[in-house]
C-alpha cells in the first residue's frame, strides 16, 4: 500500500549553543552552528481515501506564513533558530546566560535538551501540534532532520 509523502527544507539558521555535559570534547564550549531542518509530511488519510487536498497537495509550501494566509510555522522557526543562543535548563551558566540575554548581549531560548536530535524532536512536536489545529487535521509531520552542518545530522521519527 503506497502513500504520499512531501518535504521541505528550513534552513540558514546561524546559532549558538553550548552543551555543558560534552566536557570531553569542544562542544561544551560556546561553539556555532548554520541549522538547517529537512520535514517530511504525509497524510493522515488513508490510501483509499483522498490523501491529497484540493490542489492535489499533501500540504501547502507556502502555508507556512503567518496568519491569516498560513500557520505560523515559519516565524516559529525564525524565533527559535535564528541568531539565537541555545542553552539547556540545567546548565551550571544559565544565570549567566540569562544575565547576557538581560543585557541584550544574546537572544536566549533555554532548552529542555540540547542536541541535534532534541531540535529534531522539538521541530516534530511543534509542527504536529500546529497541523492537527489547522486544515482540518489533513496532515501530519512524520519526519524531521536537523542538520548541523553537511556531514552531521540527526532524525526524529514517528
Amino acid at each position: 500500500m503506497g502513500r504520499y509523502i512531501s518535504t521541505k527544507i528550513f534552513e540558514n539558521y546561524s546559532v549558538a549553543l553550548r552543551q555543558w555535559r560534552a566536557s570531553h570534547s569542544h562542544c561544551e564550549l560556546l561553539h556555532g552552528y548554520a541549522l538547517k531542518f529537512k520535514v517530511w509530511f504525509a497524510s493522515n488519510e488513508p490510501i483509499e481515501e483522498n490523501q491529497l487536498d484540493d490542489m492535489n497537495w499533501i500540504v501547502d509550501y507556502g502555508g507556512f506564513k503567518d496568519a491569516p494566509k498560513g500557520n505560523g510555522l515559519k516565524s516559529w522557526m525564525n524565533h527559535m533558530w535564528d541568531h539565537t543562543l541555545l542553552i539547556e535548563k540545567d546548565d551550571p551558566y544559565l544565570d549567566f546566560f540569562q544575565s547576557a540575554a538581560m543585557e541584550g548581549l544574546c537572544d536566549l531560548r533555554v532548552m529542555d535538551k540540547m542536541g541535534a536530535e532534541s531540535c529534531a524532536k522539538l521541530v516534530f512536536d511543534k509542527f504536529n501540534e500546529v497541523l492537527a489545529k489547522t486544515d482540518a487535521g489533513r496532515c501530519k509531520v512524520i519526519k524531521v532532520e536537523c542538520f548541523e552542518n553537511d556531514n552531521n545530522s540527526s532524525i526524529y521519527e514517528e
